[in-house]
């Protein structure tokens, strides 16, 4: 995998997943709660069509995959291969 499958982006996402520790169907957020992650009083992520548009793309990449609905949203976390293609080590700062 070259580094331009993916774009600054989709490894903000990705990172937020792993952070919240979104890694299966029950633990999924909602492109919502990614898009505020920083916070309501923050600028949002991106503007939510690009961040759909990305959240799609990381999908077909199986970088991330749909979880269960939270009422009517999708919710979405990451992968073993999203994991690894960020090098996620369980957040520690040594290794």
């Amino acid at each position: 995998m070259g580094n331009s499958d993916i774009n600054r982006l989709d490894l903000n996402i990705l990172m937020i997943l792993a952070k919240e520790e979104a890694t299966d169907e029950l633990h999924g957020m909602t492109v919502n709660e990614i898009n505020f992650y920083y916070g309501e009083d923050k600028p949002p992520l991106s503007a939510r069509p690009n961040l759909c548009k990305r959240i799609r793309g990381l999908c077909s990449l199986k970088y991330i995959e749909e979880g269960i609905k939270d009422v009517i949203s999708n919710t979405y976390f990451i992968t073993e291969s999203g994991l690894k293609r960020i090098k996620w080590n369980g957040g520690k700062k040594d290794e």
